[in-house]
């Protein structure tokens, strides 16, 4: 639901014959305001800045323009009920649908999957087809002019730009970068092709959490939408073919929305051919074979106990101290672990115990998880204990000594991160899910607590104590976040709201600073940021270089000395002292693989005195290939190959008969232990 704020200082009482009651948000259009029309029913009102008209000729215009979207059915779309002036100031104003915008709900819960991920495109291009159907181009179609309400899917703001467009002081064409066709920034004719071309990458964020293009400027952005091909990596196989034709350079070799409902809606069949970057015309309802496809696996990564999500804003930290009485589970949530014993095929690989151990030999596995139980989103490990949580709110804990796993929990909603740690001197497994809660367990698989946060969980970590990260996107702040840090056990915020976040967080790690756990983000400006988790205050901040764009975090130690290593949107991995900020090291990924765009997850740890860390390498196109790389160096000392099951993109490190070993989970659901070879 959205968040309806007070009206500020300076905030209109009433706009035309509406009164407003509140602030939804705020952005580069205008402020939207809830209100009330005259027979009280709620109504979203949208004030436009004044800078955006700039004659009386243009604010005519604009109102013509917004007259002609209030032709388009309101089924799957806001209908827009009115449109006036405030001094001038155009206003529009439109149906209120309570819901979060696509951008906001990826971000807070995770990319959309299956049934959900299906509704989503259709409704969206039902939407497509009524708006085009009234002779109009949406022109911003993006994540954020989606909502979603209760009654599904729902496309706002559409004409808005071509009425900006035709009206405002401002440069080349109106919209949003990341999601506009190639012929808005060619400044060619407009046509509802290009909202094809933008429904096409809404789409991709919405399956995967990012943009299609990769770009951290605009200029970037740009010449990517222009020559380069989309990542389509993580998209379900029964969409690549669509998706992919409406992404052609050439307005008309794309489907229409009509098109594409027809392909979408059929009965179920063969699933369609390999997508192509940049097809001519594909026939979105030709049905082919298509061999298997990897799927990108969430970005929300355990980096040691903790997840690291991409661009995410966070509204609270909770924390749980380590005391010896503890919070009893709510009625109804009481549940016991149940062990069974897991029977892999038979493997050749050479036991932990033998004089030769080839590097990237798997030594355990593969550990089928259980059938219907999900899919695997997040790993950890602590000595040879592994967790894995999956898509279906179950967790499972893993000896690695041995085949045994125990089930911990009921079906429900789906684990975001997990970490291992000690409460009263017992281990501990912590979980975290998207409804928000946080579950601690024993290794046994008794539930010792249920904890509740405000907003889905995107990390935990259960070190001295149990902590849980949830986030939230504040649209008042626009590009900037909320951060609070809250000691469960008190109820009471440890320091001050911290709103300085640029673009949210970009990545999070947990780490150590002498006596002191210490939480690490990241953010869109390339600044880092350490906290200190007992008192919740800055301790410092440094910035990671100029350009790259924060992706992943992870926490280390390097001789002796704390350490902070990162991943970048422009495949490269640093290395920073994690008490100074000072740089020591950056290697690039593409001088290895051209294709290399970034990684899929990061974790660090040592073999023998060795810092290494282990990366999933996320080329564009391409299989995930898990790298180790030595943190002094920066060599990479080996590969480990994909698994049968497909692309490992969860990994962590545990430790068996004394050596280090990395841990992952495929796409196939199962678990697999490989060797790093003998130091």
């Amino acid at each position: 639901m959205p968040d309806v704020h007070p009206l500020r200082s300076g905030d209109p009482e009433r706009i035309g014959a509406y009164r407003l009651v509140g602030v939804l948000g705020a952005g580069g259009q205008g402020v939207v305001y809830q209100g009330l029309d005259e027979a009280g029913h709620q109504v979203a009102v949208k004030l436009l800045h004044p800078h955006l008209s700039h004659d009386k000729n243009a604010t005519k215009s604009f109102l013509r323009e917004v007259e002609a979207a209030r032709r388009v059915a309101a089924f799957c779309t806001a209908a827009v009920l009115d449109v006036g002036l405030l001094d001038q100031q155009p206003y529009i104003v439109s149906e209120y649908i309570a819901g979060d915008t696509l951008q906001a709900l990826v971000r807070s819960a995770g990319p959309r999957t299956g049934g959900a991920l299906d509704r989503l495109a259709i409704s969206t291009l039902t939407a497509l087809a009524a708006i085009h159907e009234a002779g109009i181009v949406h022109r911003d179609f993006k994540p954020g002019n989606v909502l979603v309400g209760p009654e599904g899917p729902i496309v706002i703001d559409f004409g808005i730009a071509k009425a900006l467009d035709s009206t405002t002081l401002a440069s080349g064409p109106i919209g949003t970068p990341a999601y506009m066709s190639p012929e808005q920034f060619r400044g060619d004719r407009v046509t509802p092709a290009s909202d094809i071309f933008s429904w096409a990458g809404t789409m991709v964020f919405a399956a995967t959490g990012r943009q299609p293009f990769a770009g951290q400027t605009v200029p970037a952005l740009v010449n990517a939408v222009l020559s380069e091909r989309p990542d389509l990596s993580g998209m379900p196989a029964h969409l690549l073919d669509p998706i992919a034709a409406c992404f052609a350079k050439d307005p008309a070799a794309r489907p229409s929305a009509a098109d594409l409902l027809r392909h979408l809606i059929r009965p179920a069949g063969p699933a369609p051919s390999p997508a192509r970057s940049e097809p001519a015309r594909v026939p979105v309802n030709d049905a082919d074979t298509h061999p298997h496809q990897t799927r990108k696996m969430s970005r929300r990564v355990l980096i040691g106990g903790a997840a690291a999500a991409g661009a995410a804003a966070i509204s609270a930290l909770a924390v749980f101290r380590d005391r010896d009485r503890i919070p009893t589970p709510n009625a109804g949530e009481q549940h016991r672990g149940s062990s069974v014993t897991a029977s892999p095929p038979p493997s050749p690989s050479p036991s932990p115990t033998a004089s030769a151990e080839p590097f990237g030999t798997e030594i355990r596995g593969p550990i089928p998880l259980a059938s219907g139980d999900g899919d695997p989103t997040a790993v950890t490990a602590a000595g040879a204990v592994v967790a894995c949580g999956t898509s279906k709110g179950i967790t499972f804990i893993w000896d690695a000594n041995t085949t045994t796993l125990t089930r911990l929990g009921d079906r429900g909603p789906a684990v975001t991160s997990v970490a291992i740690g000690t409460h009263s001197g017992t281990q501990v497994v912590a979980t975290g899910h998207t409804d928000g809660r946080i579950r601690l367990w024993s290794l046994t698989g008794a539930k010792l607590a249920v904890l509740r946060a405000r907003d889905p969980i995107v990390a935990v970590f259960a070190g001295h104590r149990a902590l849980a990260v949830s986030q939230k996107y504040d649209s008042l702040r626009d590009l900037h976040s909320v951060v609070r840090l809250t000691d469960i056990a008190t109820g009471e915020q440890i320091g001050g709201t911290i709103t300085d976040h640029f673009q949210g967080i970009s990545g999070l790690a947990f780490g150590r600073i002498d006596q002191d756990d210490v939480l690490v983000t990241g953010d869109g400006a390339e600044r880092i940021r350490v906290w200190n988790l007992s008192t919740g205050r800055l301790r410092h901040s440094f910035r990671t270089g100029d350009v790259g764009g924060i992706e992943l975090l992870a926490c280390g130690e390097s001789d002796g000395r704390p350490i902070l290593v990162s991943t970048h949107l422009d495949a490269t991995l640093r290395v920073h002292d994690l008490v100074t900020g000072k740089s020591r090291k950056k290697w690039s990924f593409s001088d290895r693989s051209p294709d290399d765009r970034g990684a899929a997850a990061l974790a660090t740890g040592h073999r023998g005195d060795m810092p290494i860390a282990v990366v999933a390498h996320n080329p564009l196109g391409g299989r995930i290939t898990v790298r180790i790389w030595n943190l002094r160096d920066g060599a990479v000392i080996g590969e480990l190959s994909s698994a049968p099951g497909g692309a490992t993109a969860t990994v962590a490190l545990a430790e068996l008969t004394g050596r280090s070993v990395v841990v992952g989970a495929t796409e196939d659901r199962t678990l697999h232990a490989w060797s790093l070879g003998r130091t």
